[in-house]
């Protein structure tokens, strides 16, 4: 219990990164590609941001042939 409330700090810094943030970015491969556009709907939905899932591959490359 210690150890996980311990890591407030943390969360706080890390959300204080993202706290300006125009939009976001969910990339998954496989089976975490559904999680990923899981992550963007739920983003969307709680906090009014722009959110898009896509696969890791398509990322870099484009779409897959």
């Amino acid at each position: 219990m210690k150890r996980h409330l311990s890591t407030d700090n943390k969360i706080q810094t890390v959300s204080n990164t993202f706290n300006e943030a125009k939009g976001s970015m969910f990339l998954g491969r496989g089976f975490s590609y559904p999680i990923a556009l899981e992550g963007a709907l739920k983003l969307k939905e709680l906090s009014y941001v722009h959110a898009e899932g896509y696969p890791a591959g398509e990322m870099k490359h484009g779409p897959l042939a």
